[in-house]
């Protein structure tokens, strides 16, 4: 994203947030950084449509979905300050209110998606509304982003391999340990700032979901794919606290609602992620597929990435971390117990 992009969002950002609404009509700011087309950009407009029409009285709906507001962490600060209404962001922006979020794109918390959905449904879910509560937001709904991965513009199969190489970390600690653990020389740049830095050598690459490597199209400048699958990235729906407790049951219920049920919204943000490897690899990526031993080594070389971020976020992250750890057993205790099998992260 160049400087004037940058600028001209901003100008944007001010003016969105201050728009006059319709005579009589209550405005209903709804902020987060959405592709430009997809199924999740579909379900944004869907919601619109559906807290416009069933709102008890008059609403306009603004989708502040592109970048208008700035980054994720301007996003979280507008909605807490009341001047946007709900948000969706990512771990890593909504980190930047309740910190303790961060703990949860730990490298290798979870094996499976299946683990980690049932330890954010049924363990954790309370002491994250709490955390929530605290900072004045409501949690609504968890949301995903599928796997991180590494991309390079070399081949990288095993953490020797990335041994003093120059990589970009995604907001919020996790990335950054997990990077600096199998012994990357760690960058932790803003977004706009990385595909500038694959273009004149300042990066080799980095980590992210395989839909932001398609969207940004970093195939043809980072055409490597390893899938390490070494974290996720739940990121949440939420509101602000104080005005969603005015506001009616009725239109509670509606907020509730989200954009779309955590299952749906999990499944399609999911299968657009295993889509877009096909999509990347069809326009020159190479998928680079690790064997048990290859994914044991990645591992094993960020161990302590657990540790180091408990002592770091600080906050409650042990409590929440021991919860997670809770999780877990009881999810291998009911998997043995049914004889499901599917546990495996990289399916």
């Amino acid at each position: 994203m160049t400087a004037f992009i940058r600028r001209w969002g901003a100008l944007l950002s001010v003016a969105a947030l201050g728009a006059i609404p319709a005579f009589g009509a209550e405005t209903i700011n709804l902020v987060s950084l959405v592709p430009g087309e997809g199924q999740l950009r579909d379900k944004f407009l869907a919601t619109e449509q559906r807290l416009e029409a069933g709102w008890s009285e008059a609403v306009d709906v603004v989708l502040l979905i592109d970048g208008q507001v700035g980054t994720e962490e301007s996003m979280a600060a507008t909605v807490r300050r009341d001047r946007a209404q709900i948000g969706m962001l990512t771990t890593a922006g909504t980190s930047s209110v309740v910190p303790e979020m961060s703990l949860l794109m730990a490298p290798y918390l979870f094996d499976s998606f299946e683990e980690a959905d049932f330890v954010l449904d049924n363990i954790v879910l309370d002491k994250v509304k709490a955390l929530f509560a605290e900072k004045g937001l409501h949690f609504i709904q968890w949301i995903d982003s599928g796997w991180f991965n590494l991309f390079s513009q070399v081949p990288v199969r095993v953490p020797n391999d990335v041994v003093d190489m120059r990589m970009r970390a995604a907001g919020g600690p996790a990335a950054r340990v997990f990077l600096q653990e199998v012994g990357a020389d760690v960058a932790q740049l803003p977004f706009a700032d990385l595909v500038p830095g694959l273009q004149t050598g300042l990066l080799v690459g980095g980590a992210t979901n395989t839909s932001m490597y398609r969207t940004v199209a970093l195939y043809e400048l980072a055409p490597y794919v390893t899938l390490t699958r070494h974290g996720i990235n739940p990121g949440t729906t939420f509101a602000n606290k104080a005005w969603f407790d005015a506001q009616s049951k009725a239109d509670q219920k509606l907020v509730m609602g989200g954009i779309a049920t955590t299952k749906v919204l999990r499944s399609a943000v999911r299968a657009e992620d295993e889509e877009a490897v096909t999509y990347s690899a069809a326009r020159g990526a190479t998928i680079i597929t690790l064997s048990d031993t290859e994914r044991a080594l990645w591992k094993r070389a960020s161990a302590n990435s657990h540790r180091i971020l408990i002592d770091e976020i600080g906050g409650e992250t042990a409590v929440l971390y021991d919860l997670i750890q809770e999780g877990r057993s009881a999810f291998a205790a009911g998997v043995s117990g049914t004889g499901a099998s599917d546990t495996d992260a990289s399916r």
